[in-house]
């Protein structure tokens, strides 16, 4: 009888494994929850710790990138609630600012009568997936 439930077991098409992407050494993967407007991610500033994996956040802004198939479920999910999986770089997370040498250089108050560069200084989430949470970003998110 066990003989035949492993023909069986080995006849039954088998599902596709999906590879994960590897994560480099210089990133690691987040999963978060915040608000997505265009290609930008607003992460929301209390940690919800039985879904949001890696280090805390708090909020933040990334602009993100990923697959065709993904940024297409990142166009659906425009104003939405939105949990997100992604890459980003182990860097992008310091606000220390850059050792060089024995100083370290960090960015300061903007200068009178020119704005900052909004797309200057927001880290790139590479995303490999998005989830719904909720139809929209109002309401207490």
């Amino acid at each position: 009888m066990s003989v035949i439930m492993l023909l069986l077991a080995l006849s039954m098409p088998q599902e596709p494994r999906q590879e994960k992407p590897r994560v480099p050494k210089d990133s690691i993967e987040l999963t978060v929850i915040g608000c997505l407007k265009g290609r930008v991610l607003k992460t929301l500033d209390q940690r919800q710790t039985d879904i949001e994996r890696g280090p805390y956040v708090g909020e933040r802004t990334f602009r993100v990138a990923g697959k065709k198939d993904v940024m297409k479920a990142v166009t659906e999910h425009d104003g939405h609630l939105v949990e997100v999986v992604g890459i980003v770089r182990r860097a992008d997370l310091d606000d220390k600012g850059v050792k060089v040498g024995g100083v370290t250089i960090s960015g300061g108050p903007p200068v009178a009568g020119r704005r900052p560069d909004p797309a200057g200084n927001v880290a790139v989430m590479d995303v490999e997936s998005v989830r719904l949470r909720a139809s929209s970003c109002t309401g207490g998110h």
